[in-house]
């Protein structure tokens, strides 16, 4: 049994390392079993399909975000300083798995059926938001920040820190940067953002 679970472990650590270096799409079972070190009819003994997969490691990474954020927001701070934790976390969640928006959006025009059974995953996430917009709507009773709907602060926190890599080849070439520029790039933007969404919700 536990011999079972490190091997399932171990592939899933691979399954993720190369999902992060050649996306969805090219990754390949092969690669997935090159990687962990084992044969590839191992590797189909636990995981027959590259989606199931990627359903897994889809479903850790969504639990991951969803306890960081709730921590953040449960943190007893004041609500700038789980702006800046719920911004920089989002961008580092992004940056060590950025396949997963690319791959989102493409699943919804290439495959719907296949997403709407994931999307199930994601509305078990909604108390997220619920949870956010109390906060929000107390934070602006209490006159700490000026009325704003949480629907459009929560958008704007994920379109501002997921559009950089949503349309990274597209950033390069507009802002004429190269791989390590586009890093340092993002390594600033947290605070950028922060600063830009804090000063616009300042009384």
């Amino acid at each position: 049994m536990v011999a079972g679970l490190s091997t399932e472990l171990n592939i899933l650590e691979a399954a993720r390392k190369v999902f992060m270096q050649k996306g969805f799409a090219a990754a390949r079972m092969c690669d997935i079993a090159k990687t962990a070190n084992i044969n590839p009819a191992l590797l189909h003994y636990y995981f027959r399909k590259k989606e199931k997969l990627f359903d897994v490691i889809f479903e850790q990474e969504l639990d991951g975000f969803h306890s960081d954020i709730m921590s953040i927001l449960h943190s007893g701070r004041t609500f700038f300083e789980n702006i800046r934790l719920i911004i920089d976390k989002d961008i580092q969640k992004v940056a060590s798995a950025p396949f997963l928006p690319m791959f989102i959006l493409n699943e919804m025009h290439s495959n719907p059926e296949r997403m709407q059974r994931s999307l199930g995953i994601i509305q078990r996430h909604s108390a997220l938001f619920n949870v956010f917009r109390e906060v929000v709507e107390r934070e602006h009773l209490a006159g700490r920040i000026r009325a704003v709907c949480p629907q459009q602060l929560f958008l704007s926190i994920w379109g501002l820190t997921m559009f950089p890599f949503l349309a990274q080849p597209m950033v390069k070439m507009a802002l004429e940067i190269d791989d390590q520029s586009f890093d340092a790039l993002i390594r600033e933007r947290s605070e950028y953002v922060s600063d830009m969404l804090i000063k616009s919700l300042q009384v």
